[in-house]
């Protein structure tokens, strides 16, 4: 095994050991998913996103991702979140930098990406916010077909600040760790299928599609 793949081995395991340690209370936890690549998505380019998520809490929503740059991408999210029974409204926003690009001239071993997040939900009595950063990694698989199957990781670490507004005395700041691990699939040259796990307190299954637009 070569030294590249020993330290992307052993840094995934210590990642799972870390967040598999993680404590996380009813309010923790991402409503969105990951649902992307290390790849942005191209200058002047934009996607339209559906997804819904089957975990700890259940969710539905849709995003739309624009490429500011061949580097550089954002997207912005919206969704409706029920897990006490009562569905409440999630907003979010990421942007990511893609540093390494899988081939070509660079020959790099895979694509990676870094970045940051943001989202926002209340649940009536009380409301969480998020901050925080994130890393992804993908390696696109050219299939026989011409398209490509990119299986992907995707960590982050995260201010979640939660307030409860009926208990004021239980307001608090945690310092939290997430991983998302799924894959993509090009159904089209302007569609693709993502599925994933999702931990970080709010563990389950998310599964969306995209469809070029732009």
């Amino acid at each position: 095994m070569s030294r590249v793949k020993s330290l992307i081995v052993a840094t995934a395991l210590l990642l799972v050991l870390a967040v598999s340690g993680v404590w996380a209370d009813a309010y923790s936890g991402g409503a969105f998913g990951n649902l992307t690549t290390a790849r942005t998505v191209g200058m002047g380019k934009g996607f339209w996103a559906v997804g819904v998520g089957v975990a700890d809490a259940t969710s539905f929503f849709g995003s739309f991702t624009y490429g500011m740059s061949n580097s550089f991408d954002g997207r912005v999210k919206f969704g409706f979140v029920d897990r006490f029974d009562d569905t409440e409204v999630s907003i979010g926003f990421d942007v990511k930098y893609q540093m390494l690009v899988h081939g070509g001239a660079s020959n790099n071993p895979f694509d990676m990406a870094l970045g940051g997040l943001f989202e926002h939900v209340d649940y009536g009595n009380a409301s969480v916010m998020q901050i925080g950063f994130l890393a992804t990694g993908s390696y696109p698989f050219a299939m026989s077909n011409g398209r490509a199957l990119s299986p992907y990781v995707r960590a982050n670490v995260r201010i979640e600040d939660k307030n409860h507004d009926l208990r004021t005395d239980r307001d608090t700041s945690d310092l939290e760790l997430g991983l998302n691990a799924g894959v993509h699939y090009e159904l089209s040259k302007n569609v693709g299928l993502y599925g994933e796990f999702q931990i970080d307190g709010n563990d389950g299954l998310f599964f969306g599609l995209d469809f070029n637009v732009l």
